[in-house]
Formats: structure tokens, sequence, C-alpha cells
């Protein structure tokens, strides 16, 4: 997939590829510098403008500081880009038509600029339902995230997860045995991922898309088990807490954070197999669902109105 001259500026700006000291934009900054374009008449890939000043208006000292010594660099960054191209990692950015609309109504702001990704672009725009929890989980709760899964493959829609080991990568299997697609989200090295045997099956059947905002050889940080989670809820229509702990861990952490936020439709699964957070966060916003017709009910719920978004980055 060729970048366009709009999507290098991005990737040369909010990714650190070719160097990973390099000060990326995050989320935010790149959306109040898109901002700073916008109002000026500007597209991104003015940037490459001999002469260009990223001191716009609007635009904070420090995010113009950044992005100058960004351009310094940014060849290298889109020639990394199309080193992934070749080795089957395709690059999609925000400025792409076919970015998902789902992150800019959930995210607005918080959207990642960038994402990597393999397998087929189109099960992005897919009607999703996500299967999360433990790593940790007991039998039952292995059967439960096995059960979701194969519930919502057969009615079609996408089984979405984090790809981690545990109630992830259960449902995940259940959903591709079923017959269904499957979209990974990750929070490790995607270029890592690609090369076990079994991912590499799965990718060949065309049923499968894994996708990371990060750098694709970057590996795991706490920081981007967050964001992954943004995705995952994002992503989907309906999100099932299959196991949760209660105040603490990364299954916890994510679901309070889309029930704050209004981030889709988070269920907590209330029956075998469940965790001892489940039932707190009912407490705290998420629908109960005691089976998988429950699940596919949550469907017709009503997300929260998402943030607004930016204009030049719709």
């Amino acid at each position: 997939m060729q970048l366009s001259d709009n999507a290098k500026a991005v990737v040369a700006l909010a990714t650190r590829l070719g160097e990973s000291s390099r000060p990326a934009l995050s989320p935010s900054r790149w959306h109040r510098f898109a901002l700073g374009l916008e109002e000026a008449g500007l597209h991104p890939a003015d940037i490459f403008t001999p002469g260009f000043d990223p001191m716009l208006s609007g635009v904070p000292d420090e995010v113009a500081a950044a992005v100058r010594e960004l351009l310094g660099d940014a060849a290298a960054a889109t020639v990394a880009a199309a080193d992934l191209e070749n080795k089957g990692i395709w690059t999609l950015t925000i400025v792409d038509s076919n970015y998902p609309a789902a992150l800019h109504k959930r995210l607005g702001k918080l959207a990642p600029p960038v994402l990597f990704g393999v397998g087929p672009i189109s099960l992005l725009a897919e009607p999703g339902i996500a299967i999360v929890g433990s790593r940790n989980v007991g039998e039952a709760g292995a059967e439960t995230a096995a059960d979701c899964a194969q519930a919502a493959a057969q009615a079609g829609y996408t089984v979405v997860s984090g790809g981690a080991r545990g109630v992830d990568q259960l449902a995940m299997n259940a959903a591709y045995t079923a017959g269904g697609t499957v979209l990974g989200v990750l929070a490790d090295s995607l270029q890592a991922r690609i090369r076990k045997p079994d991912i590499l099956r799965a990718l060949d059947s065309g049923q499968t898309t894994l996708i990371t905002q990060q750098a694709p050889s970057s590996g795991f940080t706490p920081a981007a088990a967050m964001g992954r989670n943004k995705l995952i809820y994002a992503m989907s229509h309906v999100t099932v807490v299959v196991a949760s702990d209660e105040d603490g861990g990364g299954t916890w952490t994510g679901a309070v954070e889309a029930l704050k936020a209004g981030n889709g439709v988070t269920a907590a699964w209330r029956g075998r197999g469940e965790g001892p957070g489940n039932g707190r966060l009912v407490e705290l916003g998420a629908v109960p669902v005691h089976s998988t017709v429950d699940m596919l009910a949550c469907l017709d719920a009503d997300p929260t109105t998402a943030p607004e978004q930016l204009s030049l980055t719709d």
C-alpha cells in the first residue's frame, strides 16, 4: 500500500520508525498540530515544503520544537515504513480514507495517528465483538470465552481481542476454529508475532488481522497495554469482560476506563467462570450478561456519543 504525501507526513511526525529515540508526537499532540495546520489552510504534506515553520497558531512551543526535530530525519521514517511494507506489514494513517471510522468516533483526539498491521485491512471496518479477560483464567472461564467467541463468529461478527495469554487467545482461537474472522490488537512486537507458524497459518487463511499502534519491532510496555485496551473497546460494538480481578490488573483497568469514557458497550459476564471483579463492574455501569444470547442482545444498546473529531483527520 503506497503512502500518500499526507500519510508520509503523519508517519514522519507520529512514529518512532527509523530511530526509537525520535520525539514522536503523541495522539493528542498530533491532533493539536493537525488543527494548527488546518487553521492555517495547510495539509500535512506541506511540512515538507522548504522553509516550513511549525510555529502555527495554537501550536504549543514544545510541539513545534518536536516537529522541527522530527523533520530532520523524516526521510528515515518514511523509508522504514516502505521497508515494513516489503516485509508484509502495512501502515495506515489517520488521513487515509480506510482508517477505522470507529476510532475517530470513539476516541476523538486520542485516536492513534498511525496503525501498523498484517492481514486484510477490510476487517477494521467489520462489526466486532470484543472478548477480554484475565491471563490466568480457570477452566470454566476458558469455556465461557470460547462459547462467547463461537457465538459471535456464528452471528457474523469479528471477534476482537488483545492477543494475550488466557481469555484473549482462547477467544481468538475459538473464533478462528469456528470459521469466523479475528482482529487482534497487540501490545507487544508485531514483527515477532508474525514469525510464529500458527500466526502465519491464520494470516494465510484471510480470516485474521493483527494491528498495533506502536512501532512493529517494539516490545511490551504498560503504556502499550493501556493503548491497546482503548483500541479494543473502540473497535467493538460490545466488549465482554469474561473474568476480571477487582481494583487492579489490566482487564479491570481497561474496563473501568472504557466505562468512564463511554467507549462502546461494556458487558460483564455473570456466571460460570466470572472473575471476582465482574460484579463490581456491573455496579460501575457494565451490562450484566448471563448467556451468549444476552451478549448478542447488547448489540442493540446505544453507546455514549463520542468526542468531537477534527475535520482535517476525518
